[in-house]
């Protein structure tokens, strides 16, 4: 894949709107002229932006770029951003571990507190705190993550410093998608879905204009959505082809789930199912610095039944059997091979649970003369779940697949693909019904 090196790729109308909103909450004014991409000129320096300007700006292509043109009182240095973070990794348990671990050695204060931010930068940041606060709070969390795994790692101490920086940064692409997108119940067409896969690149395009920043933090960046199998974007990097630091990235993005605030009840044992179910895609190397988060008192989630586990069992049954019985049959090789793989891992660490597909009984059987088993088994099968659903996401993004359709190159896909996404869509209807 080639990156575009053109900052016009950036599309700015969704950022712009909050900027200017913002404008009517405090002070932001233009630091210099900005002009059109034509040589109008749009705003004179030390103009107050307010939403009453957003209809005159959003037609064209600004230059400078906003954030280099605009200043507000009070904005983010690294000493609020971790004043912030303190306060957040008081919040709950595992968190505090994680600042007790760090406490050890080096805290956040002295590996990052020397880095000085960008004016630009400092102004992004500053808008996402106050009008896309779950990103600005999932950043943090991210940061404190990621400076961690850095420090297991071994890394030097400007690498560590780095990784926690591309973290602070890695997610300042979505705040140039629309906003509706990432609303936690919101969910997403496939042309949506393009729009999401595109933040990593963005990021990557705005943090290339500085020179501050290494390449590294960029590289970083752009690679937190690869994985070690190829199944990530945006460009399927795979093995040591992703930097170290892009790696780190991807375990902790997986890792903050456990403590993001609208997913604080998820407990250590499902991120554990979920980081041993994901081995491949994100390597081991990594995983086992985590176990300083494990709470053995903490317990599963609301909610399992016998009845619902029996649904989850019988439905991870047929969706292995509707790939394997039609495996044969004509589609596009590209995707029968990447399911493939993907559906013998999964099929295997099942095995290793004790859980066969093929034997959906013997597994229900054991619900019904121990039901206390089926306390760690939820956690495995919503996990299972939701990785044929990413499956189908992956074989969508990568060949442009949909359900019955026809994929890039003009082939009909596989029939097994439509019936997993009928199977998938039919759980999910009932699902919410019940």
């Amino acid at each position: 894949m080639t990156l575009p090196e053109e900052k016009d790729q950036v599309v700015d109308k969704h950022y712009l709107r909050a900027v200017t909103e913002l404008g009517d909450e405090r002070r932001i004014v233009s630091t210099c002229d900005i002009y059109s991409q034509t040589g109008i000129k749009l705003l004179a320096a030390g103009i107050q932006v307010t939403s009453s300007l957003y209809e005159k700006l959003v037609r064209h292509k600004l230059l400078p770029v906003l954030d280099k043109a605009l200043t507000t009182d009070d904005m983010l240095s690294i000493a609020r951003v971790l004043s912030d973070l303190e306060i957040l990794m008081e919040s709950n348990s595992r968190m505090t571990a994680l600042g007790d671990e760090m406490r050890k050695g080096d805290s956040y204060r002295q590996i990052l507190g020397d880095f000085k931010i960008p004016s630009a930068l400092a102004f992004k940041l500053t808008v996402a705190k106050e009008k896309f606060p779950r990103i600005y709070e999932h950043s943090l969390l991210l940061m404190a993550v990621s400076t961690y795994l850095a420090r297991c790692d071994g890394l030097n101490a400007a690498e560590v410093k780095w990784a926690g920086i591309a973290a602070l940064f890695h997610d300042i692409g979505l705040l140039h998608i629309d906003p509706a997108l990432l609303e936690p119940h919101h969910e997403m067409t496939p042309a949506e879905r393009k729009h999401l896969y595109a933040h990593p690149l963005t990021a990557y395009i705005l943090l290339n204009e500085f020179p501050e920043l290494p390449r590294a933090v960029g590289n970083a960046v752009l690679e937190h959505h690869e994985r070690m199998d190829g199944s990530g974007y945006p460009r399927g990097l795979r093995g040591d082809k992703i930097s170290r630091n892009g790696q780190i990235l991807a375990i902790a993005e997986l890792a903050a789930k456990a403590f993001d605030s609208e997913k604080a009840e998820i407990p250590w044992k499902k991120l554990d199912v979920m980081l041993k179910l994901n081995s491949r895609k994100y390597g081991q190397g990594l995983i086992g610095f985590l176990s300083i988060f494990r709470d053995s008192s903490e317990g599963v989630q609301e909610g399992m039944s016998f009845e619902r586990l029996t649904k989850q069992v019988q439905l991870i049954s047929i969706l292995f059997n509707d790939f394997y019985q039609n495996d044969g049959v004509t589609c596009n090789p590209q995707a029968q091979e990447f399911a493939q793989a993907r559906l013998e891992e999964l099929r295997l660490g099942l095995f290793e649970a004790g859980f066969d597909p093929r034997d959906p009984e013997s597994l229900i059987q054991m619900f019904e003369e121990d039901p206390e088993c089926m306390k760690d088994y939820a956690l495995l099968l919503d996990e299972v779940t939701w990785q044929f659903k990413s499956l189908m996401l992956e074989i969508a993004r990568q060949w442009s697949a949909q359900t019955g359709g026809e994929n890039a190159g003009g082939q009909v896909m596989c029939a097994w693909l439509s019936m997993m996404n009928q199977t998938l869509a039919e759980y999910s209807a009932e699902t919410m019904k019940g």
